[in-house]
């Protein structure tokens, strides 16, 4: 079965697709959307209240979270080498 060979597109349709890529008013509009949303981001970090900002303090309920190597832990080790 043969094939037949593709045609080239035309100049015209060449040209005419590197234009609609630079397009003033398409580059005009993306840069607003960014700029737009960089915006948004900013106003919403700036309404976040202040308190949320400041670390929380440590208590003793954190020191309980974590992990520390007990006895139980010691023999499950020792039972998993091989």
């Amino acid at each position: 079965m043969r094939l037949a060979p593709r045609s080239q597109p035309s100049a015209e349709a060449v040209s005419q697709a590197a234009t609609s890529s630079t397009d003033p008013r398409r580059r005009r509009f993306l840069l607003t959307l960014g700029v737009g949303g960089a915006g948004a981001a900013a106003a919403s970090i700036a309404a976040l209240p202040a308190v949320a900002a400041e670390a929380p303090a440590n208590t003793d309920s954190d020191s309980d979270a974590r992990y520390r190597e007990t006895t139980h832990v010691r023999d499950y080790y020792r039972s998993a080498k091989l």
